[in-house]
């Protein structure tokens, strides 16, 4: 089923978008008799990694972020996370070689592959439902995210009462093709001559070549939905008060996005879901902006059409791209609200 509701990456692209607030990592733990508000260095997968858990009502639904990028830690934005802390709560985690988690470690972060992070975020999920007194949680995943928290799912899906993907990766090969086909159409349009050239030359991209594609999708913020652009200008005009700053919490934040980027772009690049995740034992929810060019929403909406789940619904949010959780936040949650944490709690979250 799809239901379209009207408002708004590759780690290289992406790694100046999310230069909010900075936060400091606190490691006491905060709790009322209702709300719950931690955050901590857990150990996980043999290191320490960190989590933030926050909700007003602790009896809600656990809803576990993973995040993009890779290396895309989400608490520089923690504040816009707190509508949704009403109804869930809200767990954070950086994930290794990302953000805290980088802090403590830095470049001698073990075990940097898609598969020790998946397994990673089983331990986390089975910590909380240790933790918080949980059967099963839910799972968010944002762009990379979705590659891990799918992975997650196909792993252990007994602790998963929903999935919800947004940005949802599909494959490498069916990104590379359809931003190939949106870069070549606007040359065309805009008569850029050169750039014709440069991508009628390469014909049809290889997928397996990471140099080409990093060459002809340099522009493509160019073809991204408006919503995105001006997300971006807005973290961008931040940029100089934060580098002058020099907080260490942000400069990990940063050389974690890099580290993660050059450490998992082969587990990016060989990344194919409708062959290897196209069954999933639990709820299956995509909310996706309508016009995202990072993870396509094209072949997000193919990946759904192949997906078998006990049940689906593919929401798809208008004026919207690849940060639609965080450019139509009304939307989005409103989709959380009233169509995912039903379909949660019935499951047994």
């Amino acid at each position: 089923m799809t239901i379209t509701v009207n408002r708004w990456p590759i780690a290289t692209l992406a790694a100046m978008l999310l230069l909010g607030a900075i936060q400091s990592p606190a490691l006491a733990a905060k709790i009322d008799e209702e709300g719950i508000n931690r955050s901590a260095f857990v150990p996980i997968g043999g290191i320490d990694q960190w989590l933030s858990i926050e909700g007003d009502d602790r009896n809600n639904p656990v809803l576990l972020v993973v995040h993009g990028g890779p290396g895309e830690a989400q608490w520089p934005q923690a504040s816009r996370y707190k509508a949704w802390e009403r109804t869930f709560v809200v767990v954070q985690w950086d994930q290794r070689g990302a953000g805290h988690t980088y802090g403590r470690y830095g470049a001698k972060t073990p075990d940097m592959t898609l598969s020790r992070i998946t397994k990673d975020g089983i331990e986390v999920a089975e910590y909380l439902c240790r933790t918080l007194g949980k059967k099963k949680i839910v799972l968010l995943g944002h762009s990379w995210g979705s590659i891990v928290a799918v992975g997650m799912v196909k792993l252990r899906p007994e602790l998963f009462a929903a999935y919800v993907g947004t940005a949802q990766v599909a494959s490498w090969k069916a990104s590379v093709n359809i931003q190939f086909d949106l870069l070549l159409a606007k040359a065309r349009r805009d008569s850029d001559n050169a750039t014709i050239r440069q991508l009628e030359k390469i014909g049809r991209p290889d997928p397996g070549d990471a140099s080409q594609y990093f060459a002809f999708s340099r522009d493509l913020q160019g073809v991204m939905a408006s919503p995105d652009r001006e997300w971006i200008k807005s973290l961008r005009a931040e940029l100089p008060a934060l580098l002058t700053a020099g907080h260490k919490n942000f400069q990990d934040f940063v050389d974690g996005f890099q580290f993660s980027a050059e450490h998992l772009l082969a587990d990016q690049m060989s990344t194919d879901l409708p062959k290897t995740a196209n069954r999933l034992n639990t709820a299956f929810f995509i909310i996706q902006g309508r016009d995202d060019v990072i993870t396509p929403t094209q072949a997000a909406v193919d990946y759904f059409d192949q997906v078998r789940a006990s049940r689906k619904e593919l929401i798809i949010i208008s004026d919207a791209g690849h940060f639609a959780y965080l450019t139509a936040p009304d939307a989005f949650l409103a989709a959380l609200i009233g169509k995912v944490r039903p379909a949660a709690i019935e499951r047994g979250a």
